[in-house]
């Protein structure tokens, strides 16, 4: 197969050489991203989703630098949760106007930014984080996050058990406060869950947080500029999953567009812009045996691509590539990693040709929630390589570091002198 873009878990000729040379330069482990891929899916939003609807990358999926870099060069927007995030979202060169600011609580290093970032948009997440911005003196444009009335049927559910976003009851609350707020209040913000593949489930999503939304605007007697429905959208791991019908999703949008103006729709997604253009890449370095089944150990981990996602990938993702050649039959084979951990695995019962030392495993839709939601400090372990290629053309993102950069911004507590507090 040729064209790498067809089929995340099987690339064409040049990705797979764009994947061995990465390795072969940089060493195992490593993240490699391909940038087509991540240009493709923008530009498969923009042909399957009406033009009004605008798209924010949500970083908490991946908030590498490089990443960031491609989607504010693709003039989309970024959805951003921590102060770090703000940052590297100014770094990439989002415009602010287009920064969307979320999470439960603005902590003060966020909010000092947000002083010299004006008109970035700030999702607001209770009356007490209300009350608290207003008393900061921010004057940013805001949003009312809105926790859904509804049931989620996402694999990472956000719904009416949700611990985010006014309730209706605290919502009425609201209506008497909110002329002497600080903040210029001008819409309303709903997530109900991500990873959902089935384009019914999604339209039902997005329809009832716009129905939420426009409710909430009546009992507070507001006229929305801006309505933020979320996303979720899922992207297939298995050779079970099913994906995304993308045009259904854009025929309802389509409708939806209608029903809010004059107020303006945005969607915020994260792994269905940079999952499938993430790969994993690890070595064999060792043999053991379990359930009478080979395995193999390999220096990478579920330190540097953990399952906190619920998906359960060490039974539900496509086999890994084998980079070079290797036409031995295969077997189903468990690959685990280096950690002295019981769970550090993979995966399991995977169907692979006979493994080596030496030989690089190349795990598909591995760029989100990888490297960016692992414990990576688990036993002092450096951070792996990121690097993106765009065809032939291969790009540093952040060098594999050594073991010894885990001592780093450390300090002795025997070989120095006491400092007395202030």
């Amino acid at each position: 197969m040729t064209g790498g873009l067809a089929n995340a878990h099987s690339p064409g000729d040049d990705v797979r050489q764009a994947l061995g040379e990465i390795a072969r330069r940089f060493g195992t482990p490593a993240y490699a991203f391909d940038i087509r891929r991540l240009k493709a899916q923008v530009e498969l939003l923009r042909r399957r989703l009406p033009p009004q609807i605008e798209i924010l990358y949500s970083l908490k999926a991946n908030a590498s630098l490089g990443i960031c870099d491609v989607f504010a060069e693709c003039d989309i927007g970024a959805d951003v949760a921590s102060a770090g995030e703000l940052a590297t979202a100014v770094a990439a060169g989002f415009p602010s106007e287009r920064i969307f600011v979320a999470g439960p609580f603005k902590l003060p290093e966020t909010i000092a930014q947000l002083r010299g970032i004006p008109r970035a948009i700030v999702s607001v997440d209770s009356l007490s984080e209300l009350r608290h911005l207003s008393d900061e003196g921010l004057s940013n444009p805001a949003v009312l996050r809105l926790r859904p009335d509804f049931g989620s049927c996402a694999v990472v559910p956000a719904g009416s058990e949700s611990r985010f976003g006014f309730t209706c009851e605290q919502l009425a609350h609201c209506r008497t406060w909110l002329p002497s707020c600080q903040l210029d209040v001008i819409g309303f913000h709903v997530f109900a869950g991500s990873q959902v593949l089935d384009a019914e489930k999604v339209n039902e999503h997005l329809r009832r947080a716009l129905d939420l939304s426009l409710r909430a605007a009546d009992t507070l007697n507001v006229s929305p500029a801006l309505i933020n429905l979320g996303g979720g959208f899922g992207i297939p791991y298995g050779p079970n999953d099913q994906a995304l019908d993308l045009a259904k999703v854009g025929a309802e949008l389509t409708h939806l567009v209608r029903r809010a103006a004059p107020a303006r729709l945005s969607l915020e997604l994260g792994r269905w812009l940079v999952a499938e253009a993430g790969w994993y890449l690890t070595s064999v370095v060792g043999h053991q045996e379990r359930k009478q089944r080979p395995s193999v150990i390999v220096d990478g981990g579920v330190h540097q691509r953990a399952d906190m996602c619920g998906l359960c990938l060490r039974r539900n993702q496509h086999p890994p590539l084998v980079l070079g050649e290797n036409a031995s039959e295969v077997t189903p084979t468990d690959v685990w990693g280096a950690l002295s951990l019981p769970d550090d695995v993979l995966i399991e019962a995977s169907p692979l040709p006979r493994l080596f030392p030496g030989d690089v495993l190349a795990f598909a839709t591995a760029g989100a929630y990888g490297l960016w939601s692992s414990p990576v400090l688990f036993h002092g372990s450096p951070l792996p390589a990121e690097v993106a290629f765009d065809g032939s053309s291969i790009h540093l993102m952040r060098e594999r570091k050594p073991a010894r950069s885990i001592l780093q911004d450390q300090c002795h507590i025997v070989r120095q002198q006491e400092v007395s507090p202030a």
